[in-house]
Formats: C-alpha cells, sequence, structure tokens
C-alpha cells in the first residue's frame, strides 16, 4: 500500500525547471545591489580644442599623390598619426605635424572640387572645410584604342602632337593631334615608322628600321628619301636633329651617324643596341645595350660636328636592372628616362644624381618621349596586365629643352 503524499515532488520536466531556475535566482542575486550601475562616461573628462585650418599651401590644388601639402592653423597634435586629414573622402599620409602646421601627401584620388578638413584624435569635431582640387600628375591622351599602336612621336612648336600609328597590326601612317586631343591624319603611310623629328624648316624626317633617313615637307606630303647609309647592314630606328639641321641617327649598329643638311654621312664607331639620343648643349646622350647591359653615355659635339669618345653616364644593369627606352631633356638639364621598371621614369639631375618620377603613381614601361608646351612631357606606353599601349601626357613641371625654342 502506498504512501499519499501531500504534493507529488515526482521529476516532472517543468517543474524541474521551475525549481532550478529559482534557486538560481536566489543564489545570484539575492546579495545584489538593485541601484543604477556606474556609467563609463566621464562629466569631468575635457576635450581638446577643435582644430583650425587657416592655410593651405599649394593654394587652390595639388598634384594628386605626388604633392606635400603644408597646411596652417591651430590646435593640431604634434604627433602624426593624431592628425587625420581627408581630401573628400580620401585620406592624405600626414609626415609631419606641429600645434600649427601639418605636412600631408595627397592621395592619389585627383578630383576637380572637393572638401579639405581633418581630425584630431582627442577633439569633438572636424575643422572647418577648405575647398580645394587635386590634380592628375598625368592623363591618357589622344584616345588611343586597344586595337592601335604608337611608335614615333614628336611635337611641333605649336604643342601638337604626331605619332606614327598602327591600327590591327597594319601601319596608317603619322596623325595629328592637337593639345586638345583631337585627332586628324597627317600623312598616309604603309611603314610604321620608329622615330620622327621636325628639323629648323618645318620638314618632318624619320626613319623605319631601314639604313635611310626620310623626309617630308612637313604640309602632308609623303615620305621620300633624304640620305643613305652607305653599309647595307644598318638599321636607322632613332633620330634627332640639332640647331643647325644635322641629322643624328643610330640603331642596332656598329655606328653612330651624322647626315648634314648637304646629304653628307659621317659614321663615329660605337657598338651597341641604341634605342634613343638626345641632345644636350654639346652633348649627344645614348641610351643603349652593350654586352646585355642596359647603360646611358654621352658624347661631346666638337665646333665642327664631329663626335668626341664615349662617356658612360648610367649603368641601369648596376642600379636596378631594367632598360632604357628614351630620353628627353628639360631646360634645366634634368635627363628623363624612360624604362621598363616598376617605377618606369627616372630623372637624372644635372649632378648625376637619379630619382623616381613621382613613384607609384606610373606602372607601365615607357618607349618614346616628347615635349609638348607649358612643361608637358609625352609619353608612349608598353601594354601590361589590363592596362593597354597608349600615350600618356605628364605634368613635368619642367620645360622641355628644344631645339627651336619651344
Amino acid at each position: 500500500m502506498f504512501n499519499v503524499l501531500p504534493y507529488d515532488f515526482r521529476y516532472r520536466p517543468g517543474r524541474f525547471v521551475l525549481l532550478t531556475g529559482g534557486l538560481l535566482c536566489v543564489v545570484l542575486f539575492g546579495h545584489c545591489d538593485s541601484g543604477t550601475a556606474p556609467s563609463i562616461y566621464d562629466p569631468d573628462r575635457l576635450s581638446l580644442p577643435d582644430p583650425v585650418i587657416e592655410s593651405v599651401i599649394p593654394e587652390g590644388s595639388a598634384l594628386a599623390g605626388v604633392d606635400v601639402v603644408t597646411i596652417t592653423g591651430t590646435n593640431f597634435s604634434a604627433q602624426p598619426a593624431d592628425n587625420l586629414v581627408y581630401f573628400g573622402d580620401a585620406r592624405g599620409d600626414v609626415v609631419e605635424s606641429s600645434p600649427s602646421q601639418i605636412q600631408v601627401t595627397a592621395p592619389n584620388d585627383p578630383q576637380a572640387e572637393l572638401d579639405l578638413r581633418l581630425a584630431v584624435i582627442g577633439a569633438e569635431n572636424f575643422s572647418n572645410a577648405v575647398k580645394y582640387g587635386l590634380n592628375p600628375p598625368f592623363v591618357d591622351f589622344g584616345d588611343v584604342r586597344d586595337f592601335e599602336d604608337i611608335s614615333g612621336i614628336t611635337t611641333d612648336p605649336d604643342g601638337n602632337l604626331y605619332a606614327s600609328l598602327t591600327s590591327f597590326g597594319a601601319a596608317v601612317g603619322i596623325i595629328r593631334i592637337t593639345p586638345e586631343g583631337e585627332r586628324s591624319e597627317f600623312i598616309s603611310s604603309q611603314f610604321p615608322w620608329a622615330d620622327i623629328e621636325f628639323g629648323p624648316d618645318n620638314s618632318l624626317f624619320g626613319v623605319r628600321s631601314v639604313r635611310a633617313v626620310f623626309s617630308s615637307s612637313g604640309d602632308g606630303s609623303n615620305f621620300q628619301v633624304f640620305a643613305v647609309i652607305p653599309n647595307t647592314t644598318v638599321r636607322l630606328t632613332t633620330m634627332t636633329i640639332d640647331a643647325s639641321g644635322r641629322i643624328w641617327a643610330a640603331g642596332d649598329n656598329t655606328e653612330i651617324y651624322s647626315i648634314d643638311s648637304d646629304k653628307t654621312v659621317n659614321a663615329y664607331a660605337f657598338e651597341a643596341d641604341i634605342q634613343d639620343i638626345a641632345l644636350f648643349q654639346s652633348y649627344l646622350y645614348v641610351a643603349g645595350v652593350q654586352d646585355e647591359a642596359s647603360k646611358v653615355w654621352r658624347f661631346s659635339i666638337g665646333p665642327n660636328g664631329d663626335l668626341g669618345a664615349a662617356e658612360e653616364w648610367v649603368d641601369f644593369a648596376s642600379l636596378n636592372g631594367s632598360n632604357a627606352y628614351a630620353l628627353a631633356f628639360s631646360q634645366s638639364g634634368h635627363l628623363y628616362v624612360g624604362t621598363d621598371n616598376t617605377e618606369p621614369i627616372l630623372v637624372i639631375e644635372p649632378d648625376g644624381a637619379l630619382e623616381v618620377l613621382y613613384s607609384g603613381v606610373f606602372t607601365q614601361p615607357v618607349r618614346a618621349f616628347a615635349w609638348g608646351l607649358e612643361g608637358l612631357l609625352y609619353a608612349t606606353t608598353n601594354s601590361i596586365d589590363s592596362d593597354p599601349a597608349g600615350i600618356i601626357r605628364i605634368v613635368s613641371r619642367r620645360l622641355g629643352y628644344g631645339k627651336f625654342g619651344f
């Protein structure tokens, strides 16, 4: 016979949960203060004063990804990492700061107009906003399509660019591109021209990997043979013209050639695969490969136009292993060198020191240069990855060294 309990405490799920929960509540909260929990807000904490921008140099705009912008004002931090400078939505890299001045590298995010402002860690609000602009250090030029390729380029005194154009693998001829980027046909030709150059009389000269130099009257007429190198193995791929009208030409040969205005050919022994040549004052500069090493040499030019001995100027093989393809001088004596390096444009200072032009901005190998007006430098590029070959126009901030005053 079973005893009858006054309350049935045999295991039932619902009752067990209620009992267990009740016991936990007693254990956990039976001795807790039910007053207001403490706040993390500190009413006595003082914020730093908000930063104020008073002036910005350069005024109005800077080159994106290139210029260091100086901001003057008040309430900045002496710790560079505590200053957050924004050009629109892009943040600049603060390189130096004091309570009244910040130096920041402009981000590579070109915009015609944006708000420049900054925040200081510890201050509640941003500074006042200053209207500013970030200009591109280079732009694509000439509307070169994916199926087109450019070889030789040059410019005239009006700043028009002339380029040897190939379309779908077939030569089209020489096109003219105005400074505004408008294209038109200049000379029809079935040959691609490795290099072209205007002479003092506005005639256009060109070479195309044969042993001759060709000329056109410059008004759109076809090229005609101007002079022929006697050596039948010669291939001319680069040329330039000095102020007296003397033509200098070279290629992968055993000699460098000069051609006088009366078509007299002079040969100077120098064996190399020469990629480009350039004149500056009384020197001829040569970029080429010799014994599998890419170098730049220079030769003095005598009063009668005779070429002196070669002087090695830069050894790219020992420098960074790249190959030099293009040369261009500024009026100040800076030599621009186009290479196949990951930083493709190098600048050789007049004292021989070398620097990268706009580090991190350019990516494509550079094959040829031509100076435009007001410090604009045109360059042809090779294709890499998803970037097709084409023409870019660079803001160099130096005037080009020209033979005829442009």
